[in-house]
């Protein structure tokens, strides 16, 4: 089991900082490494995935798929139906909470950020603990995963391309 966290800042920059100083927190404690993602929307709606890359390769941490995941979340503002179409109806499908998942599409307006990030290892109260010493006072939601949505999630993370994973941080999802 594990949680997923995400964090709404009214600031892009506070949202970067918030990245990084969770990076250093990981390799302090020195966890597995995992996605964590900062997800922006500019002014004309363009959402954009920044992850977390390994220094020595470039790639993004934990491979990039629950980064991209992550992002995913922000692509479909429909309401989550079940047995509905979309990527908002499959992570529902998935195990996802409906009340987790519609807070989540209203989360990225244009000119925020979210950082988003699955915790396993550190647990969500270190996470939490640490961003309070940040500046920029986030809205925060979080949610349990449980071993089965875990699994269904990592079949969706299945069908993400290779390619779409090594694409510069810069790269925009829509």
């Amino acid at each position: 089991m594990s949680d997923l966290i995400l964090l709404a800042y009214r600031s892009q920059s506070a949202a970067f900082v918030a990245g990084e100083a969770l990076a250093v927190l990981q390799q302090k404690a020195g966890t597995e490494p995992e996605d964590i993602v900062v997800v922006t929307r500019d002014g004309t709606g363009r959402v954009s995935i920044n992850q977390s890359t390994d220094l020595a390769t470039g790639q993004p941490l934990g491979g990039g798929r629950w980064g991209t995941m992550i992002g995913m979340l922000f692509l479909d503002p429909r309401k989550p139906v079940q047995g509905g179409r979309g990527l908002a109806a499959q992570f529902l499908a998935a195990g996802l909470d409906a009340g987790f998942l519609e807070a989540a599409s209203r989360l990225l307006e244009a000119g925020t950020a979210v950082v988003g990030m699955r915790v396993r290892l550190l647990g969500a109260d270190a996470v939490l603990e640490r961003l309070k010493s940040l500046s920029g006072a986030p809205k925060i939601l979080k949610t349990r995963l449980d071993a089965a949505t875990e699994d269904a999630l990592y079949d969706m993370q299945a069908q993400i391309p290779d390619q779409a994973l090594h694409h510069q941080a810069t790269d925009d999802l829509i």
